[in-house]
């Protein structure tokens, strides 16, 4: 932890420059739901935030990523590649159906990740650094389960393996790497000026605008991911001309592919704030109302019959001395 702790710092600067899902996108949401967290939850995470980083959670939101990869975690990155399967699920083509069982077995999964770290976060039994690792993961997951292709098909490894061209015919990239870079890139450009905060101005406020669905509860993981399966299903793999795109085949995607797109993005992002917020604000809750740990309250047993103790020792001596005192006084002649 302390050798990637360090890493991330280290290279903090220079990922966040790109503009991607990846960075950008994971920053955003961060810092959409940092803009609604209650501020006892706001001080609780502060614990967690490495003091360098002056309480930004943003700052904190690609550390799963950079983790993983010997560019930026080259001493420990190994270490790492575990927690990898924890970003995704993935269904069989065109199934268009998430089923647990099937897509996520032994909780191995963006969702299965979910409901562990959001539990870990406030269960006093795990450390510090645990709990810290803890919410590093669920504030990334919360983003990856809304870009949709963390929902996305097995066949082609969520886009991955089906590339072709966007915008030009001359650089060849993959769905992934669109819908993780080329929209949100081009979408920034084009729209707020080249500036990330221009474009967190414009999220926000439509995110306050945004209004909550009925019954969305604060922990829905598979809801999120039924959403991001079915966006799959019925936008992101339709090309320009609204026809569906083959898995592994070739693609040509240009204007009409992002003019579509980008507004679910927008979307997503938001959706993603909103959740994340709710989610932190009911588990800064409900850490609240949790038993202590059993060592702590061994340690309050014995604090408590110690002080029982003493005060029975106490008020037997006392007793005693009064009985005392009274039999002197009695047995002394005026």
């Amino acid at each position: 932890m302390l050798i990637s702790t360090f890493y991330f710092v280290l290279f903090y600067q220079g990922i966040v420059s790109v503009f991607s899902w990846r960075s950008i996108g994971h920053s955003l949401v961060a810092r959409l739901a940092q803009s609604q967290l209650d501020s006892s939850t706001n001080n609780w995470i502060q614990n967690y935030i490495p003091r360098n980083l002056s309480g930004d959670l943003s700052a904190i939101a690609t550390w799963p990523d950079i983790i993983l990869y010997p560019m930026t975690n080259p001493l420990d990155y190994e270490n790492w590649q575990w927690s990898l399967e924890l970003h995704y699920i993935n269904t069989p083509d065109w199934s268009c159906e998430y089923i647990s069982s099937r897509d996520c077995v032994n909780n191995r999964c963006v969702e299965g990740a979910l409901k562990n770290y959001s539990q870990r976060l406030i269960d006093n039994n795990y450390d510090y650094v645990q709990r810290q690792q803890a919410l590093f993961f669920l504030v990334h997951f919360v983003g990856d389960v809304h870009q949709p292709l963390h929902a996305g098909f097995k066949g082609d490894l969520a886009g991955i393996n089906t590339t072709g061209f966007f915008f030009d015919g001359i650089h060849t990239t993959d769905l992934h790497e669109i819908w993780d870079r080329g929209i949100i890139n081009i979408h920034i450009n084009r729209h707020f000026q080249s500036d990330i905060n221009l474009y967190y101005q414009y999220l926000k406020s439509l995110m306050f605008n945004q209004s909550l669905l009925v019954n969305e509860t604060y922990n829905d993981y598979k809801k999120w991911i039924d959403e991001s399966v079915d966006y799959v299903c019925k936008q992101v793999y339709f090309d320009d001309n609204n026809d569906k795109l083959e898995v592994l085949k070739e693609f040509v995607l240009g204007e009409k592919y992002f003019n579509r797109n980008w507004p679910l993005i927008d979307q997503r992002l938001t959706q993603a704030g909103r959740r994340l917020a709710s989610l932190l604000n009911q588990l800064d809750k409900n850490r609240s109302s949790k038993k202590l740990p059993s060592n702590i309250l061994a340690l309050i047993i014995v604090l408590c019959i110690v002080l029982s103790l003493g005060i029975i020792v106490s008020l037997s001596v006392y007793l005693y001395r009064r009985q005392k005192k009274a039999q002197y006084n009695v047995m002394t002649p005026e």
